[in-house]
């Protein structure tokens, strides 16, 4: 609707025509009247906005609308980077925060209006304690097995056995997770439980100490490492955790959890400005479900570096920002979803 609103400032007298006409693979037409003459936009609906990484998969369906108007693509939020991706690949877009970008032949109208998702629009998953620590391990679950009982799955988050039934009662609402006639648990929806707490998950809180330093952040992270007294107590994140596991890019930034500090001198670092001119991020979170339940490390240069858990890896990249994390977010959530 703010979009609509908008356009209608704009003069174009938008009219929507929503569900599939004749052709029931086309989800709904945009009409603007411009200089005497409409302009269709052929709407792809989506339920979140591709990474920029999938965005290439969606060439069929984009051919698919180009046939009969415009090619739009509507998803309930779309950051800069992707809109940029999208528009690139020969999309028009818009989404439910009031954004847009409609381009065709004499034909360019542009819109931001905010930055962020709104919250209240996102699927409220459970929050308060254990849940996140519990979601995580719903999504790293292998695949077409039962989950752990709900007293194992109590005792990995530290919560009370009724605390992780609240939990599971919740996610089974939202049709996230389903309980056998046998009383086993199993995930529904390993993606929409990951998408949906990604979009809804409001950071680890904590403290965070901005540090710079002159070595490459792949070395800062074994300085971490080494120096750590309990390596159980210290997990890397962006950018040096998903490059060691799905390799990107070379690391510009390092992001620490740590629980028991490491001392600048043991980084090799030195006191930041501020985060903007930071290279590497330690902090002590409030959340301490980003240290991942069962131990994930991976060596660099004869070390172990033990590593965030990966889904904060991939909201660690997209609360970083920029197009290049913002697809390296992308191949993480993949590599995620095709473990086992």
């Amino acid at each position: 609707m703010g979009v609509l609103e908008d356009l209608r400032a704009a003069g174009v007298g938008p009219r929507l025509e929503v569900g599939p006409g004749p052709d029931e693979s086309i989800d709904g037409l945009l009409k603007l009247d411009i200089d005497g003459m409409t302009v269709v936009f052929v709407v792809e609906q989506k339920g979140r906005a591709p990474y920029p990484n999938e965005i290439s998969r969606l060439e069929p369906q984009r051919e698919r609308a180009a046939a009969a108007g415009h090619p739009l693509l509507a998803a309930p939020f779309v950051t800069a980077s992707v809109g940029d991706a999208l528009a690139t690949a020969g999309w028009s877009w818009a989404d439910e925060q009031g954004n847009y970008s409609l381009t065709a032949p004499g034909v360019r109208l542009r819109h931001r209006a905010a930055t962020e998702p709104d919250r209240a629009k996102r699927r409220r998953l459970p929050a308060g304690s254990g849940s996140g620590t519990i979601i995580r391990l719903l999504v790293h679950h292998r695949r077409d097995v039962a989950l752990p009982s709900v007293t194992d799955l109590a005792n990995m988050a530290h919560v009370s056995q009724p605390r992780a039934s609240q939990v599971l009662g919740k996610l089974a609402e939202l049709g996230l997770v389903s309980k056998s006639a046998d009383g086993s648990w199993h995930v529904v929806d390993r993606e929409g439980l990951l998408d949906s707490f990604l979009a809804g998950y409001r950071g680890p809180g904590g403290t965070a100490r901005y540090l710079y330093s002159l070595d490459p952040p792949l070395v800062t992270a074994r300085h971490a490492a080494v120096a750590a007294a309990d390596r159980g107590d210290l997990a890397a994140s962006a950018d040096v955790g998903p490059d060691l596991v799905a390799p990107w890019r070379r690391p510009t930034v390092l992001l620490l959890y740590s629980r028991g500090g490491v001392p600048d001198r043991a980084l090799n670092a030195v006191p930041a400005e501020s985060r903007d001119s930071a290279n590497v991020i330690v902090r002590a979170p409030k959340d301490l479900s980003v240290f991942p339940v069962h131990r994930l490390v991976a060596e660099y240069d004869n070390v172990e570096i033990p590593l965030a858990d990966p889904i904060q890896m991939v909201w660690d990249l997209q609360d970083l920002g920029g197009a290049e994390r913002e697809e390296a977010a992308g191949v993480m959530r993949e590599w995620i979803l095709n473990q086992p």
